[in-house]
């Protein structure tokens, strides 16, 4: 193989060199190995005699080396009226950065991982809609031998936005409120919801068993997640583990579909070098697609994402159904999920569940209120 050969195939796909150009180029390529002789004079010591293949292996690079340079101006010269080339950037580059950043952070823990989850769902009243909302906090102590609690309150409504609540006000602001119920509507659906939140449940548990997270993927205590390798052969490994038990509880879902659950896990205490892991993991994904930063269903900046095809759900809004698409709202400093919602059409919010800003290590078990019971 020759050079233009050679630079034929590394860029297959530049025009090629007209009959002219190529003899234009290897003239020069004549001409400068015969301007290239070894080193030459009276004497020769012997020692410069043995020199001379290696001055010669020089004459040879250095004629290739140009020739090679020429064919390249030449080829350039040819190329003028090609289309600029455009860079593009990898895809879900945003959350390739946003990966490695996280790697580099410090594994900081206290001595309790308290979460405070919020979910809200659209709900209409007649002249206004509001948000549903439920509230469940959990402590878990890295210590097993302390107690961990459990709390939830009684759901309660917030008008769904500033015209809503002007329509709530004008109603004289009801403390509850009935919501709508069509036909059909099971009756725990239709009760009058509160507008404030009100404690219903308090329980001191064993720190043993205590559950942190979802339980989508798995169920998980805070040592379960310290034992998920943050490489990415034994995070698979894991995963697939994680898969068995999904097909155990009857879902029959092939593996590669079933990676997206992996998502389920950012939102939980794990060091940085694994929730890096995982980030790198769902970029690699065909549906993974980042839509830039945004504003969460709680006002926090994020980065925006989505890990599988919206599915063509929807979502009754008054008298109308619309198609619901998903995002997931990621923090851009740890990468930990910070909220998940669905919208319709108009960027209209329908459903969240968020991790309240309260969210995170703490280093004193919380007070609970004196009502609080042992389980």
């Amino acid at each position: 193989m020759d050079e233009l050969e050679l630079l034929a195939r590394a860029l297959p796909d530049a025009p090629p060199l007209s009959p002219e150009a190529v003899a234009r180029a290897r003239a020069r390529f004549v001409a400068d190995g015969a301007r290239v002789r070894p080193a030459t004079g009276p004497s020769r010591s012997p020692s410069r005699s043995r020199s001379r293949p290696r001055v010669w292996a020089w004459a040879l690079s250095a004629g290739v080396a140009t020739a090679a340079m020429v064919i390249a101006v030449t080829l350039v010269a040819n190329l003028v009226s090609a289309p600029a080339q455009v860079l593009v950037q990898p895809p879900n580059n945003a959350l390739l950065e946003l990966a490695d950043r996280v790697e580099r952070l410090p594994d900081q823990k206290a001595a309790y991982w308290r979460e405070v989850i919020i979910t809200g769902e659209r709900i209409s009243a007649g002249g206004y809609d509001l948000l549903k909302r439920d509230r469940l906090e959990r402590t878990a102590p890295l210590n097993t031998a302390q107690k961990s609690l459990l709390q939830t309150s009684a759901p309660s409504a917030l008008p769904a936005s500033a015209a809503d609540e002007r329509a709530w006000r004008a109603a004289g602001a009801p403390a509850r409120i009935k919501p709508l119920c069509p036909q059909g509507t099971p009756a725990a659906d239709c009760r009058p919801i509160r507008v404030t939140d009100q404690l219903q449940v308090c329980q001191w548990r064993d720190g043993n068993d205590a559950q942190v997270g979802d339980s989508s993927l798995a169920t998980f205590t805070l040592a379960d997640l310290a034992a998920i390798p943050a490489d990415r052969d034994g995070l698979l490994a894991k995963l697939r583990d994680y898969h068995r038990i999904w097909e155990g509880r009857g879902f029959k879902q092939p593996f590669a579909q079933f990676l997206p659950q992996a998502s389920s896990l950012l939102s939980m205490p794990i060091r940085p070098q694994l929730r890096a892991a995982i980030l790198r993991l769902l970029a690699e994904l065909p549906d993974t697609k980042v839509y830039g930063t945004a504003t969460d269903p709680l006002g926090r900046q994020a980065l925006q994402v989505t890990f599988t095809r919206d599915t063509g759900q929807t979502q009754s809004v008054g008298s109308k159904s619309l198609p619901l698409h998903s995002r997931t709202f990621l923090d851009l400093a740890t990468g930990a999920t910070l909220a998940g919602a669905s919208y319709v059409p108009g960027d209209i919010l329908t459903y969240y569940s968020a991790q309240a800003p309260e969210t995170g290590w703490i280093a004193n078990r919380p007070t609970p209120p004196k009502s609080c019971k042992a389980k």
